[in-house]
């Protein structure tokens, strides 16, 4: 008779700790961390006061030597700053993660106005008509002071068996994932959900990156996993066969994409694609990453050659499908 999920976390030694996310994005109630073991935890939940009071309920992190991030979005490695320096606890991460958490949290109040205001701009995010957005909320990820880097092929030598670093790619500059194989788990952060599929969006400092090409090709290499696999995603509950997810994520992505060309049989601004790719009604209020993840179908599609850009002649960029 198979073995539940339970049982074998139980044998690896792995346990789910459910983090709440608060109001910041009602899609997702809670974020996981993964205790293995009595010393190692991945991710760490955000860095506020909810999450830390859940820490506590949950028996605080007495033990914990080592705490390896899959990316540096401030509801995974939002605490890792604070464990480091209260429990002296060893992080690691990317170097790309770790540069991006740096960028990202000494940039300037007034630098990041000023290029979130650039973005909304090409975008046509600022005429008359458009969808008004606001940010999702929450502080930027505090670097932790001494990190160590990890890279694709690491194997960590954790308590109850060694994890192997996998890189990936499209959610984050370039978060890892942690596999097990003798127990056949996979910690997938966002690149693999249970549900919805991850989000895929740019940055207001990269605006023209195509960061859909490496969630794409990260899945694609995932499609044929064994499915008696056992995925510990970031958010909702431990699934089995990964590949089947990562098929019907990229199911989704080309849904999306097929969508966006097929709206720009005349030229459009990234503004006059929300209503229909978010069924949202014409201007309503949306968030800053609905443009972000619209941005990144765009240039996805220009990057393949199947979408032409260029400047209107009151600012915003224009897409038409070639």
């Amino acid at each position: 008779m198979p073995l539940t999920i339970e049982h074998r976390l139980r044998e690896a030694g792995v346990e789910r700790v459910m983090l709440p996310m608060g109001k910041a994005n009602p899609d997702l109630q809670h974020v996981n961390a993964w205790r293995i073991g009595p010393s190692v935890l991945v991710d760490t939940g955000k860095d506020d006061a909810e999450t830390r009071n859940a820490w506590q309920h949950a028996g605080g992190l007495g033990g914990i030597t080592d705490i390896v991030c899959t990316h540096g979005h401030p509801d995974h490695m939002g605490l890792a700053h604070h464990f480091e320096a209260a429990y002296g606890a060893r992080i690691q991460a990317t170097t790309l993660e770790l540069d991006a958490v740096r960028l990202g949290f000494n940039r300037a109040p007034d630098a990041k106005a000023g290029l979130r205001r650039k973005f909304l701009l090409d975008m046509g995010g600022l005429r008359s008509g458009a969808s008004p957005t606001t940010p999702l909320g929450g502080s930027p990820t505090r670097p932790p002071v001494a990190p160590l880097t990890l890279e694709d092929g690491d194997r960590l030598a954790f308590e109850g068996g060694a994890w192997r670093v996998q890189l990936g790619g499209g959610h984050s500059p370039r978060p890892a994932l942690f596999i097990n194989d003798a127990h056949d788990l996979v910690i997938t952060g966002d690149q693999i959900l249970p549900d919805t599929a991850p989000y895929v969006g740019v940055s207001f400092g990269a605006p023209d990156a195509d960061p859909m090409s490496d969630m794409i090709a990260f899945l694609n290499a995932w499609t044929h996993v064994n499915a008696d696999c056992i995925a510990l995603p970031g958010h909702g509950a431990p699934f089995t066969d990964p590949g089947r997810r990562a098929r019907a994520h990229l199911a989704s992505y080309e849904r999306r994409l097929a969508h966006v060309w097929a709206a720009a049989e005349r030229p459009l601004t990234c503004a006059d694609l929300l209503p229909s790719l978010f069924r949202v009604s014409a201007g309503s209020p949306v968030l800053d990453i609905h443009y972000t993840m619209a941005a990144a179908l765009l240039n996805h599609l220009v990057a393949a050659d199947k979408m032409q850009r260029w400047r209107d002649a009151d600012g915003p960029l224009l897409y038409q499908q070639r």
